[in-house]
């Protein structure tokens, strides 16, 4: 029971471990034991550089907005519905167009640099 101890089977954002990230993007953060959840809420005309993650898969999905991802080398504009795939040690990077766009990210392992 102790490895339960701090879970919760229901939560709402306001009981999530919120950040501001490159000065207006805001992030929502939950970390289970095997999986992390990120909802970002990205400004217009916002973008993340490339990069990669060593040790983390990432899959993301598009809640709303619009944005362009390139991953892998490989570029497409992605909508509401759409979702994005970045194993681990694959580069991969984001644009965010001309309106408010909300990700959700998914990482396994959780990533250590998001934990509370």
């Amino acid at each position: 029971m102790d490895a339960l101890q701090n879970w919760k089977a229901f939560f709402n954002a306001e009981e999530m471990r919120k950040e501001v990230v490159e000065g207006d993007v805001v992030r929502y953060i939950y970390t289970g034991k095997h999986l992390q959840v990120v909802e970002y809420h990205f400004p217009p005309n916002k973008s993340f550089p490339a990069h990669s993650h060593d040790a983390h898969e990432q899959m993301g999905y598009v809640v709303s907005g619009k944005a362009c991802f390139t991953v892998n080398g490989v570029t497409k504009d992605l909508f509401p519905g759409d979702w994005y795939h970045a194993p681990i040690g694959i580069e991969h990077e984001v644009r965010i167009y001309d309106e408010p766009t909300v990700l959700l990210d998914f990482f396994s392992p959780p990533r250590d640099d998001l934990r509370g």
